[in-house]
């Protein structure tokens, strides 16, 4: 039995503000699981034998800077002798099934199910891209919602491979007593099946990493914005509740249009630049109804600068509903 292992899962999202947080916390494992799929070359870097430049080019990184930062953490890790571990399996059988020409791997179950799943994400997706080109606000409040289902069904499916891989992981160690688990926010289902999958095993615990500094200014250790909010309804499968669904898919179609896009960089004047921009979008989106939503979607479509927008947003609010209150977060 391994009840005195002692797994952690760190909450966060890929932001390079995050990383001292989640430093402090690798520091005191013996075991780092990450979330991404396997690479070959990932070894070769940890040891200084792989260019840090080729590794990114050779795989799909969103976040090139927030990746760079966490390798030197590893690297610091691995050379103390932790172990350190690459689990998404999710896109580990996705990709592989990308790369084989006859697809004769769908006669596996788990394979044809991630196939499945993704290609009908990868449709809503590309529904709700027409949708809001042409259709009318309610048709591609439609089309959000449509592929937040998808997109539930989606992470479902990757957090219960995950799960399951983690657990295998897990008890294939003979002697490690501190797991550091990354996770992305979203990823609550991810934790609930670690609980059951591991009861008895090893003792559980989550902390969202950001938590200490969210805390004091909102009171909650995590803030989902509205599009995730929707999806996590789905990915919980929660009672149905259509109109705060719509409301919810509403303000996601302001939010996104009102914050950066690009990863930005912590300095001493501004540690969480990323943070800042987010909660102020989310109190700005939660100040809005259905038909606040329906008026500034089509006044913001064709803005491309999210200060633009979300200028013209709060000018909206401030207008309209008198301002913006913290407590509406």
């Amino acid at each position: 039995m391994k009840d005195c292992v002692s797994v952690l899962v760190g909450f966060s999202p890929h932001r390079i503000e995050v990383l001292p947080w989640a430093k402090r916390f690798m520091e005191k494992a013996d075991v780092i699981i990450l979330e991404e799929p396997a690479n070959l070359n990932f070894k070769r870097l940890l040891e200084d034998r792989f260019n840090i430049e080729e590794y990114l080019s050779g795989s799909d990184f969103w976040f090139p800077g927030f990746v760079k930062e966490t390798i030197k953490i590893l690297k610091e890790q691995f050379k103390k002798g932790t172990k350190i571990f690459q689990v998404e399996p999710y896109f580990t059988f996705l990709r592989k099934i990308q790369q084989e020409e006859d697809k004769s791997l769908l006669n596996n179950f788990t394979y044809k199910k991630v196939y499945e799943v993704e290609h009908i994400a990868t449709l809503k997706l590309l529904e709700y891209y027409e949708a809001s080109l042409s259709k009318e606000f309610e048709e591609v409040v439609k089309a959000v919602i449509e592929f937040s289902k998808a997109d539930a069904k989606r992470f479902r499916l990757r957090d219960l491979l995950r799960a399951k891989a983690v657990t295998r992981l897990i008890g294939s160690l003979k002697s490690s007593k501190n797991i550091y688990i990354e996770s992305g926010t979203i990823h609550v289902y991810f934790k609930k099946l670690l609980h059951q999958m591991l009861k008895g095993i090893a003792k559980i615990r989550h902390v969202y990493l950001l938590e200490e500094v969210l805390k004091p200014l909102v009171g909650k250790a995590w803030v989902f914005p509205p599009g995730e909010t929707l999806t996590l309804r789905y990915i919980l499968k929660n009672k149905p509740n259509p109109e705060k669904e719509k409301l919810l898919a509403a303000r996601s179609l302001i939010y996104i249009k009102i914050i950066p896009k690009e990863e930005l960089t912590p300095t001493q004047e501004e540690p969480y630049p990323h943070l800042k921009r987010e909660l102020l979008a989310i109190k700005m989106v939660n100040r809005l109804s259905f038909e606040d939503c329906r008026r500034l979607y089509k006044e913001i479509f064709f803005i491309k600068n999210y200060k633009e927008a979300r200028d013209f947003v709060e000018n909206y609010i401030k207008t309209r509903l008198g301002g913006i209150d913290i407590s509406e977060v």
